[in-house]
């Protein structure tokens, strides 16, 4: 077992707390933490690449995130997800458990397509592929053991049902489930998505959200809502 390995699973065990995320950055060259401190980390985590962590994130027991990732406020993880190379997730989303962000891809082209094979045996290197970054926007929900493959965006406010495999862009405010995942409905009528977007409420301070209460408790079902959200926050 290798010095790396050593310190991944002792900090891994412990939760990563805040007094070793300088030692991280310091003895540990594949990995860079920026951890908020309002964020938690459960125990059985594990944290390898760029990772950054913004204010109140939560990552349940058994997360694993390897390579470039970001995960935005208030995002909760719940357990045994993983997140592997270029991936960010944006705020207020909710991720149930099992749920895989597949960013990174095999050559294909090679006599062999094992990683291992090439670092071991023949001292030579396999790059991994993709087809570019997973985005995921704000206030997302994806259901339990979703797959998200690489390049792919998914818009504000959608839904992905649970066991899909996402394979191409979702729009904002769809609801998509299946293998591959397509649009099945909408959330919001056209004008109401269209408003939601507009506003942005992600991006409200806490202190404005919760002075706009009234806004988070309404359904918002017909173009009607849509004229009385704009009464509301004027």
């Amino acid at each position: 077992m290798t010095l790396d390995t050593l310190v991944e699973r002792s900090l891994s065990v412990l939760g990563y707390p805040s007094v070793t995320h300088g030692f991280v950055d310091r003895y540990l060259d594949s990995t860079a933490l920026e951890i908020a401190p309002s964020a938690r980390i459960a125990m059985g985590c594990l944290l390898r690449g760029a990772i950054d962590l913004r204010p109140h994130t939560r990552l349940s027991r058994g997360c694993i995130l390897a390579g470039d990732v970001t995960v935005g406020t208030r995002t909760n993880l719940e357990p045994n997800c993983d997140l592997v190379g270029a991936v960010e997730l944006g705020k207020y989303c909710a991720i149930a458990r099992e749920t895989t962000f597949q960013q990174t891809n095999h050559e294909t082209t090679r006599p062999s397509q094992q990683i291992r094979f090439y670092d071991e045996v023949l001292d030579s290197d396999l790059p991994p592929t993709g087809k570019g970054p997973i985005t995921v926007g704000n206030d997302v929900w994806i259901g339990t053991k979703v797959t998200v493959l690489s390049g792919v965006t998914i818009g504000d406010g959608a839904i992905v049902g649970a066991g899909s495999v996402v394979s191409s862009d979702v729009e904002p405010y769809a609801v998509v489930a299946g293998v591959p995942a397509e649009r099945i409905k909408w959330r919001f009528p056209r004008a109401v998505r269209k408003k939601l977007l507009e506003l942005e409420w992600w991006n409200w301070d806490e202190e404005t959200m919760r002075a706009r209460r009234a806004f988070f408790e309404r359904d918002l079902q017909t173009v009607d809502d849509v004229a009385e959200i704009a009464d509301l926050l004027e």
